[in-house]
């Protein structure tokens, strides 16, 4: 009997001291157990959020730019637009702006360099996207003339067939160059070993001296003319720079690009006229 007794004892004070170990536990280690969780739990809530809303930024990009496929017209009086659809945009694009990886002047000059004339600068930076800054920077000598002039493309940089009859203004995705004459055979203005040296100074530039900037500079620029073409020696009827015919447009085109009205339109743009109505103080000074 005393031997069952003292087993329950054993028992019950086991019981016990177990019963406290869980009430120390509880009470000296068990809130750090807790926070250990509740941390694991809030690092793993915002790294959800992060991954959705990285999710959610990737699935806008591609249904915007890369699945977008729904195409609007644009009827712009002299010629219809269809372009890609942005859901939001109001005005359709017009130009397929992107970098041009063969250009040597953008590098330093940007893809829209024209700024000083604040009246022409888009109708000049409207033309950088699809005529080298060479076409119109660049005046060569009879010696090295050729009336030779062809498209690149603006991210290979390797010539191309004519775009022209095949897209729309803006599309092109190519620009004009010029050819020249050297040493009796026939080349693109932008060749590579100017390329080459305008790369090698760009990535020098920083550790040259003033007086050497200044000599590869006039280096690069040796063939840049002080006075570019201007826009009559395009669009005029009797001799236009470029032979428009050669390098892909079409009759209806060339007659539109040689109308003297284009030609009006840019010299008389800089003028502008308030009507006297408007002019408030006028009449008070008259009087």
């Amino acid at each position: 009997m005393k031997n069952i007794l003292f087993k329950i004892y054993m028992l019950a004070f086991m019981v016990l001291v177990v019963f406290f170990m869980i009430i120390i536990w509880k009470v000296t280690f068990a809130h750090i157990l807790h926070e250990y969780h509740e941390r694991h739990k809030t690092q793993e809530i915002a790294k959800f959020k992060e991954e959705r809303e990285q999710k959610q930024e990737k699935t806008k990009f591609e249904k915007v730019i890369l699945e977008s496929e729904e195409r609007v017209k644009h009827y712009l009086g002299y010629r219809i637009l269809e372009e890609v659809r942005i859901k939001g945009h109001f005005h359709h694009i017009g130009f397929d702006i992107g970098p041009d990886s063969r250009s040597y002047c953008i590098k330093c000059h940007g893809d829209m360099p024209h700024d000083s004339v604040k009246e022409l600068r888009a109708f000049l930076n409207m033309h950088a996207f699809f005529v080298g800054c060479e076409t119109c920077h660049v005046k060569l000598d009879e010696s090295h003339k050729t009336g030779v002039f062809k498209w690149y493309d603006r991210t290979t940089g390797e010539i191309v067939t004519s775009p022209v009859k095949k897209g729309s203004p803006g599309s092109f995705r190519a620009k004009i160059i010029p050819f020249e004459k050297n040493n009796g055979a026939i080349q693109r203005v932008d060749s590579d070993e100017r390329i080459n040296f305008s790369l090698e100074y760009k990535e020098n530039e920083k550790t040259l001296s003033e007086a050497q900037k200044s000599k590869a500079k006039k280096l690069i620029h040796q063939i840049v003319s002080k006075q570019p073409y201007i826009c009559e020696d395009c669009h005029q009827k009797e001799k236009p720079l470029l032979p428009l015919e050669d390098i892909g447009y079409p009759k209806e085109r060339i007659d539109s690009i040689i109308s003297t009205e284009v030609v009006g339109m840019i010299k008389n743009y800089t003028k502008f006229y308030m009507p006297k109505m408007l002019q408030f103080g006028e009449e008070t000074k008259k009087q």
